[in-house]
C-alpha cells in the first residue's frame, strides 16, 4: 500500500458545504494553542518534545501503576457530545485547555500514570469512578494513590482540577509531592499499548483528538497480543509518544475502513472521519515488518497528519444530515446529557422523516 497521507475524505467532502472546517493552526506552524470550548486542540509539548500519552483502559493503567508504584493522574470524558461522535465533551475541553495542554502540567505528568477512560462505556470502569466521585458522569479528575485510592482529596463534584487547585502551578506543586511519595521503579519496561476498550472507540477517541489511529489486526490472540507488544515500543518512545490513538481487534472488518488490504495480521494506521465512526486507512505494515518498518511509517503519519478545526454547532448540523448517532456501551447517567442525546435523536428521526417525505 502506498505510504501517503491525505486530509480525510469526508472531511474534504464536507468543507464544500461547512468551509469553516480547516487546518487547524494553518499559517501558524503547528497547532492552535487555544480554542475554547469549540475546538479539541492539539496537546502541546514541553521544550524536550514530551506530550502526555494516556492510558486509555482502566485495567492497562492500573497494572501500569501497580508495576512501577508511580501515582496516577487520572481523568475521565466522552468522545461524543449529545449523541455527536468526533469530540470531547465540553467539560473535558475546558479540563485539557486550562490545565493538562500546560507545559509545567505535562513536565509534572512524566512521574505518574496517566490514565484517561472514555465516559459511559464500561460498567466496570463506571464502577470504579463512582467510588472517586460518586456518580459516573461524563467528565470526571482525580490525583491517585498507585492502588487507585484519591492521594488528593476529592472537592466539589469530582470534575477538574479547578476544584482542587488555584492555577497549575499549585496543581504542579501538589503533584511533586504526591510523586515524592509514591518513588517509582521498574522504568526500563515498556509499557502495554496504551488501546481503547475498543476498535469502534479507537476511532471516536482518534477522531476526537484530530490524531491518527494505529490499530493492531490479529485473529489470534497470542498473536496480537506479541504485535502489541512491537508496537509499544515505538508509541513509548519519546518522539512517538502522545501523538496516537490506539486500538487492537481481531478482525479489519470490526469497523467501517475504505482501503484495508483485508490482511489478518498486520498494523493500520487510519485517518478517522470527522465523527470517528469509519475511517480511511492510509499505510499499512505486514506483522513481519513491524519490526524494521513501523517507527518510519509513524513518523511519516504523523508528519503529514492534517487536523481540523471543528465547531460543535455545525459538526450536529453534519450529523444530522448523514444520520450519525453514537451509541454508548452502557446507559448515559448525567441528566442533561441524557436529555441532549433523546433531544437530538428526535431531532435526527425528523430529519430523517423529512428527507424521505422530500
Amino acid at each position: 500500500m502506498q505510504n501517503r497521507l491525505s486530509v480525510i475524505a469526508a472531511v474534504a467532502s464536507l468543507a464544500i458545504a461547512m468551509p469553516v472546517l480547516a487546518q487547524a493552526g494553518s499559517g501558524k506552524g503547528g497547532g492552535p494553542r487555544g480554542g475554547g470550548p469549540e475546538t479539541r486542540t492539539e496537546a502541546t509539548q514541553t521544550k524536550d518534545g514530551a506530550i502526555i500519552q494516556w492510558f486509555a483502559t482502566l485495567d492497562r493503567g492500573l497494572a501500569e501503576a501497580k508495576r512501577t508504584g508511580k501515582p496516577i493522574l487520572f481523568v475521565s470524558g466522552a468522545p461524543h457530545c449529545s449523541g455527536v461522535s468526533g469530540m470531547w465533551c465540553p467539560g473535558k475541553v475546558k479540563i485539557d485547555n486550562g490545565w493538562l495542554l500546560k507545559d509545567d502540567v505535562i513536565a509534572a505528568s512524566k512521574d505518574f500514570v496517566c490514565i484517561r477512560l472514555t465516559s459511559y462505556e464500561s460498567a466496570s470502569e463506571a464502577a470504579f469512578v463512582s467510588k472517586i466521585e460518586g456518580n459516573p458522569v461524563n467528565t470526571v479528575f482525580a490525583i491517585l494513590a498507585p492502588d487507585g485510592t484519591p492521594a488528593v482529596e476529592v472537592k466539589g463534584l469530582g470534575r477538574g482540577p479547578g476544584e482542587l487547585f488555584e492555577d497549575t502551578a499549585a496543581m504542579v506543586k501538589k503533584m511533586g509531592e504526591v510523586a515524592a511519595k509514591y518513588p517509582a521503579h521498574g522504568a526500563d519496561v515498556t509499557p502495554a499499548l496504551p488501546i481503547t476498550l475498543d476498535a469502534r472507540l479507537g476511532l471516536a477517541v482518534a477522531s476526537a483528538d484530530l490524531q491518527p489511529l494505529v490499530m493492531v489486526v490479529s485473529a489470534e490472540a497470542a498473536a496480537r497480543t506479541a504485535l502489541e507488544a512491537k508496537v509499544a515500543k515505538v508509541a513509548w518512545s519519546p518522539e512517538m509518544r502522545g501523538r496516537f490513538a490506539y486500538a487492537s481487534t481481531k478482525s479489519a472488518k470490526d469497523v467501517a475502513l475504505t482501503d484495508a488490504s483485508g490482511a489478518k495480521q498486520s498494523v493500520l494506521i487510519i485517518e478517522p472521519d470527522v465523527f470517528g465512526a469509519s475511517g480511511k486507512v492510509v499505510a499499512e505494515v505486514s506483522a513481519a515488518d513491524v519490526d524494521a518498518k513501523l517507527a518510519a511509517t509513524m513518523r511519516d503519519a504523523s508528519a503529514k497528519h492534517v487536523r481540523a478545526e471543528k465547531s460543535r454547532r455545525q459538526l450536529k448540523q453534519m450529523a444530522l444530515a448523514k444520520g450519525i448517532f453514537f451509541q454508548t456501551g452502557i446507559p448515559v447517567t448525567g441528566k442533561k446529557e441524557a436529555e441532549d442525546r433523546e433531544k437530538y435523536r428526535q431531532e435526527m428521526e425528523a430529519a430523517k422523516k423529512a428527507r424521505a417525505a422530500g
